[in-house]
């Protein structure tokens, strides 16, 4: 309603702008001095319309205004994006990971550091060997950039990989604001109110970051910019879940478990009842240095080092209630039943994930006679990814067979329960005498040795030649280049375990290693807490025996199935051509991309280990065109058309398959349940793209500045890629039925189309003269996808939505500045989200809930250079929540997210 009432008063005064002209409207914008909020809004304004085609632009300083940790939390203001954590079933989901631009996710959108590419370790899916080609932006601090560019419409001279759009992190330029000094530091102290459940944790973490910059030599002719951050923080977040595959089972009225798509009655009934309360102690720390020089007036060039680490110390203590035989419910209604028997598992495991990323550019920009440029860039990164577990098992209902011989679970008649459905956070009623009863525990297996690891190193050179290219050139121009980047990417699984045999000389029970008890089982009517494991007594039980009373169980499977190394060799070379007129400007290209990938994964062959290789290469010659109009001086229309590419993730490339039984006794039973499969695909082919952009820019006459955009597009997307998932798998000559079988495929197609419509107004003094020092930003996009998927019988079926896809996102901010006084809150809502398929069984698809979060920010400038502030994010302590089933509403798990309190000191003196 504002936008519509702020947008109808002006109209009338940016008519009269038209016809008087530019200069006065310039002049009366630079008779306003803007500072902080303000100032990042008209930096992104005219960064945004700076740029020939469609993007959208976040300022350092705006990052530096919102509570938000990392760069992809900062990401999800821009209009079309979306933030989603991890999607595996391992760690915890609060806090993002990747965005997801105009419904498409981070693996099929380039990221790049002044726009060269940067290596990732992916993010590696729990025991599925995963190396993803998306960037993990929550890995790079804040403190490193100018601003942040997301490109949505493309020409020839941008990596055409890049299907949804384009992240690219400006570094600061010590040249900036004249080259004068700049020095900013800001320490803050923090915590979240979700901490020390069920352990101790620390409740003060902190945060530092500097940059500062300066130039030097007899003429100012070389400059530095250092940037360094470090961030401690500990948190805490509880799950409720069912299980990771089928999630539910269908009965008929008698109770009869049904099979394959078949509902019965259509009733319901979670498969688990499993609770994860995590406990997460996380440290990042960054150092970025840029060396800049200006040599003449006609040459630049520039070396960048980074280095960005993140550790993530994850402690998790997990209860599982299973009745594990689930083919017949008792006392079958719509809301409730009875299972006659159980199991129950108590588990804790210890995750140190370390992630490092390094990163060396240089580049030089020569400007030659009749405005020719000619810039050449270099980039070398690696990534690393090392994750060292230990784990632990106690469960119910568990008989210790000969040395080799396994063990033996039988659901526990006494811990038979009745559950409850009428919500959607189901409740097992487990008897609490029963429960209680630690001797009931025994040790089930222990895994001292289990190891991930992960590596990608990108190694990149561009030359360009433009001549005639800049915004305000007139006339026809042209450029062309050529790049060059090779990909080698990693990844390696490790684990050893040992499990309790009938030789065992005294018990090993849970009554003995037991932690700390406290944290109660939220949706178990109040009736039950979670048993902990204490991990130091849990490790001292088990070695105080012998080593003949475990059986080492045969885990050369695990440890070579999944492993594979690639390497990717990339090059392109393109041309393109540009008029430019008073108020038209044109750009039409080609890009021709050729890409050859050599992959080599582990497939057992008569009962030995050995490489399995394979070789692909695709080559595509892709147009686009780039035109924009001004309209009037203040009003512009920019259309764009392209040909994109989206590359296959590393690990869907890799030649490879992989087997994972949720207990060494279940390898051989042809009815185990939590049997997970992955296959590679080295034969997948690329998405192709066509995009079709048109957007419309209005720049406020009023001065304070503002800006109100649309934008539509339109993508229509051949060999969409998805993860499969059906059921049915033969290994070694046993076909475990039950296994959910997890491959990359192309789809027959796929599309996706929007609106986005952007409002910036720095003032609302229009409305009121009191309402000067209150603003507003909000954007509003729409989306509405489609996705052909192929099942197992030949035919397709049609989705509403790609993966990843929100239907709407909405964000909105309103700020207060006056007098160093800045208030701020900000809100964002994700709609619902299309997270996994199963094609050949349309109810196990899942999808993220729809999800809203409010943030707030205060400043106050205390004297010249000193700022204290205080910042919160999710005040509403909003869940992070996946849905399934036929009608989308039942829970598959729900994440807490905490929320986050900051406050602290700026120091950013005047020079």
């Amino acid at each position: 309603m504002a936008l519509v009432w702020a947008t109808s008063a002006f109209a009338a005064q940016a008519q009269t702008s038209a016809e008087t002209g530019a200069d006065k409207a310039k002049d009366d914008v630079a008779e306003v001095v803007v500072t902080g909020i303000k100032r990042s809004n008209l930096k992104a304004i005219n960064s945004k319309l700076g740029y020939r085609g469609v993007s959208d632009v976040v300022s350092a300083n705006e990052v530096q205004a919102l509570p938000d940790l990392t760069i992809v939390e900062a990401l999800r203001r821009v209009p079309g994006l979306a933030a989603l954590p991890t999607t595996d079933n391992e760690h915890p989901r609060d806090e993002a990971a990747t965005p997801v631009i105009r419904g498409l996710g981070a693996a099929y959108n380039n990221v790049t550091v002044d726009g060269m590419p940067l290596a990732s370790p992916g993010t590696p899916n729990a025991n599925l060997g995963s190396n993803g080609r998306g960037v993990r932006l929550d890995l790079l601090p804040s403190s490193m950039i100018s601003e942040m560019r997301v490109i949505k419409t493309f020409g020839a001279d941008l990596d055409p990989n890049a299907i949804g759009g384009a992240v690219d992190l400006r570094t600061r330029s010590a040249f900036e604001r004249g080259g004068k000094p700049f020095l900013t530091t800001e320490a803050s102290l923090g915590g979240a109110n979700d901490v020390g459940k069920p352990n101790d944790q620390e409740r003060i973490g902190a945060r530092l970051v500097s940059t500062g910059s300066l130039t030097f030599g007899s003429a100012k002719q070389f400059g530095v910019v250092v940037s360094a951050n470090y961030q401690k923080l500990e948190t805490f977040t509880n799950t409720h879940m069912t299980t990771d595959t089928v999630h539910y089972g269908f009965y008929n009225s008698a109770g009869v478990l049904q099979s394959g798509i078949n509902l019965g009655s259509g009733i319901a009934v979670p498969q688990q009842d499993k609770y994860w309360y995590v406990q997460n102690s996380r440290e990042r720390a960054g150092l970025t240095t840029k060396l800049e020089g200006r040599f003449s007036d006609t040459f630049y060039a520039f070396a960048t080092l980074g280095y960005y680490r993140f550790r993530d110390t994850m402690a998790r203590n997990e209860l599982l209630i299973d009745p594990r035989n689930r083919g017949t419910v008792q006392n079958l209604t719509p809301t409730s039943g009875r299972y006659p028997a159980a199991t129950i598992e108590v588990g804790y495991s210890v995750q140190k994930m370390t992630n490092a990323t390094a990163l060396a550019q240089g580049g030089f920009d020569w400007t030659l006679p009749d405005d020719q440029l000619l810039s050449g860039r270099v980039s070398l990164s690696r990534a690393t990814y090392r994750e060292p577990i230990s784990m632990v098992k106690f469960i119910t209902g568990l008989t210790y067979n000969a040395p080799g011989a396994g063990t033996t679970i039988t659901p526990m008649p006494s811990l038979g329960f009745n559950y409850d459905t009428s919500g959607l956070n189901a409740s097992f009623d487990v008897d609490p005498t029963v429960f209680y009863n630690l001797n009931n525990y025994q040790g089930f297996y222990y895994r001292p040795n289990y190891k991930r690891s992960a590596s990608n190193n990108v190694n990149s050179v561009k030359l360009d030649y433009t001549r005639h290219l800049g915004r305000d050139d007139q006339g026809f121009g042209f450029g062309a280049g050529v790049t060059y980047t090779e990909s080698q990417v990693e990844y390696n699984v490790y684990r050893d375990e040992y499990t309790p045999n009938n030789t065992l000389t005294s018990p090993l029970t849970l009554a003995s290693v037991t932690g700390h008890n406290g944290a109660p089982l939220m949706y178990s009517n109040g009736k039950l807490n979670l048993l902990t494991i204490d991990p130091q007594r849990a490790w001292a039980a088990f070695y105080s025996h012998a080593a003949s009373e475990f059986t080492r169980t045969n885990q050369d499977a695990f440890s070579n199935q999944d492993n594979f190394d690639l390497t990717e060799k990339n090059a392109g070379l393109y041309g393109l051509v540009a008029y430019n007129a008073d108020r038209l400007r044109t750009q039409f290209g080609l890009r021709y991309d050729s890409v050859d990938l050599d992959s080599a994964g582990r497939q057992r062959i008569n009962g030995v280990w050995k490489d399995r290789k394979a070789n692909s290469s695709y080559d595509f010659v892709l147009p686009s065109a780039l035109i924009s109009y001004d309209l009037t001086d203040r009003i512009d229309v920019r259309f764009g058309a392209s040909q994109t590419i989206g590359r296959p993730s590393y690990d869907a490339y890799a030649a490879r398959s992989a087997i994972n039984f949720v207990a060494s006794t279940d390898q051989g039973n042809p009815n185990a349940l939590g049997v997970t499969v992955t296959i590679g695909n080295p034969d997948i082919k690329p998405r192709l793209s066509n995009n079709v952009d048109l957007a419309f820019n209005w720049k406020l006459n009023n001065r304070d500045g503002g800006l109100v955009s649309l934008a539509l597009f339109n993508k229509d997307i051949q060999d969409e890629i998805f993860s499969a998932t059906t059921f049915g798998y033969t290994y070694e000559g046993v076909t475990y039925v039950n296994a959910a079988v997890s491959r990359p495929i192309n789809a027959t197609s796929a599309s996706v189309r929007g609106v986005e419509l952007a409002a910036t107004m720095n003032s609302l003094e229009q409305l009121h003269p009191v309402l000067r020092p209150v603003g507003f930003s909000a954007n509003w996009s729409v989306m509405e996808g489609s996705m052909d998927v192929l099942q197992a019988s030949g035919t397709q079926r049609r989705l509403k939505g790609l993966v990843g896809q929100s239907n709407s996102i909405v964000n909105a901010s309103v700020f207060y500045s006056h007098d160093g006084l800045e208030l701020r809150a900000a809100y964002n809502k994700q709609g619902k989200a299309l997270r996994s398929i199963v094609p050949d069984i349309f109810w196990q698809d899942m999808y993220w809930a729809p999800r809203e979060q409010v943030d707030l920010q205060a400043s106050y400038k205390v004297r010249n250079g000193v700022t204290v502030f205080a910042q919160a994010s999710n005040v509403g302590h909003e869940r992070m929540t996946s849905l399934t089933g036929p009608g989308k509403n039942l829970l598959k798990d729900t994440y807490s997210v905490p929320t986050i309190y900051w406050i602290g000191l700026r120091f950013t003196p005047s020079f």
